[in-house]
């Protein structure tokens, strides 16, 4: 079995309420039910599938999409980015044991579009802030609160990067630039 890590639009996908569509196995679509049991969607009623057989196969299929992901290398930035457990995402436990269907589902996702690796870098940076800059990164505080802190410092970031981008400082870059270019 061959599986391929997509992400799949639920307008040209549909799946029952509630199951998580991580990919593809040929022309089908690879999705769990809410109690992660994994099944071939297509025409008709919805296949079950042998969880060993797709958890030995999910080996390749994460490391394909995560390298697209992080090129510089993933198995450190994936279980980082993500808030895993790093030992989770060793080859030998997905074999064993699979990946959280939402897990794949955000792996497909960021390895979608040509900007896969700028995607890479964000989560990386988003998740790196969050977890040692987040005011409640030394507590036994909900993950999310930590997210909240660094999607403010994202913000500011933005806003700096637009201030200066925007001014007479990029102004000057681009000069400079197309007078070294005539030259």
């Amino acid at each position: 079995m061959e599986i391929v890590l997509e992400y799949l639009p639920a307008d040209l996908w549909p799946c029952p309420v509630g199951w998580t569509i991580v990919g593809r196995v040929g022309s089908q679509a690879l999705a769990y039910d809410p109690e992660r049991r994994p099944f071939l969607l297509g025409d008709g009623e919805p296949q079950p599938l042998d969880p060993a057989e797709v958890n030995a196969a999910l080996v390749d299929a994460v490391a394909a999409a995560a390298i697209k992901v992080w090129p510089g290398g993933w198995t450190n930035a994936f279980p980082l980015a993500f808030g895993l457990n790093r030992r989770t995402t060793q080859p030998d436990k997905i074999a064993k044991k699979g990946l959280n269907p939402v897990v794949l589902r955000s792996l497909a996702f960021a390895a979608k579009d040509y900007d896969a690796p700028g995607m890479g870098a964000l989560l990386s940076a988003i998740a790196f802030y969050a977890d040692r800059f987040g005011t409640q990164s030394n507590t036994s505080a909900h993950p999310h609160e930590n997210l909240a802190d660094a999607e403010m410092a994202a913000d500011n970031a933005f806003a700096l990067l637009r201030e200066v981008r925007q001014g007479k400082t990029l102004a000057m870059l681009r000069r400079d630039r197309e007078e070294r270019s005539d030259s």
